[in-house]
C-alpha cells in the first residue's frame, strides 16, 4: 500500500528513545526488541492479516499502542510512543495537544491493552488534534534548528578521529 504519510524510521524511534533515557536519570536504556518497533512500523504503514490503518488517527492509535503494548524497551516505552506519536502528527501536518488523560490511555495500553476502546481514543486523538502549516511551523522553528545544525557541524568537526 503506497500512501502519502511520514513515518519515522527504526532509527528516529530509537533516536527518540536515547533522547528520554539521556534526559531521565531514572530511565534505564536498552532496547528489548528492535523486532517490536520494526512490527509497530510495518503495522501503521502496511497493515497486518488484512488490517491496514488509514487515517492519520487510526495510525497514530496503533502507533502508540504497538510501541507501549509491546514494550520494546527497557523503560521509557510510553514517553517514547507519545514523542514518536507527536512527531508522526507534526511530520504529517498536524499538532498534538494531549492533556493528563493520555497517561491513562498510555498506562492501559501497558497494563491490559484489551481493556482500551480503541473508538474513544480515536475520538480523543481527533479532539487533540488540529491541522498545521508545516511551513510555519518550519518558520518558528528556524533558528532553533539553524543553532542545532550548526552545533551538530561543530560537533563533528573536532571529532578527533576525523
Amino acid at each position: 500500500m503506497t500512501d502519502s504519510f511520514w513515518y519515522p524510521s527504526v532509527e528516529d524511534i530509537l533516536d527518540i528513545h536515547e533522547d528520554i533515557v539521556s534526559e531521565s536519570p531514572n530511565t534505564g536504556p536498552g532496547v528489548r526488541s528492535r523486532g517490536d518497533v520494526e512490527f509497530a512500523l510495518e503495522y501503521v504503514s502496511e497493515g497486518s492479516f488484512g488490517s491496514v490503518p488509514e487515517t492519520i488517527h487510526e495510525k497514530a492509535f496503533h502507533l502508540l499502542r504497538l510501541l507501549v503494548a509491546n514494550h520494546p524497551f527497557v523503560d521509557g516505552n510510553k514517553r517514547t510512543a507519545l514523542n514518536t506519536t507527536t512527531v508522526f502528527y507534526l511530520l504529517n501536518g498536524y499538532q498534538f495537544e494531549y492533556d493528563d488523560e493520555i497517561r491513562e490511555i498510555l498506562t492501559k495500553f501497558g497494563t491490559d491493552e484489551k481493556a482500551v476502546d480503541e473508538d474513544d481514543v480515536l475520538e480523543y486523538l481527533r479532539a487533540h488534534t488540529t491541522e498545521v502549516a508545516l511551513n510555519e511551523v518550519v518558520e518558528r522553528w528556524r533558528g532553533d534548528l539553524v543553532e542545532y545544525g550548526l552545533d551538530q557541524l561543530s560537533d563533528e568537526s573536532s571529532d578527533p578521529n576525523d
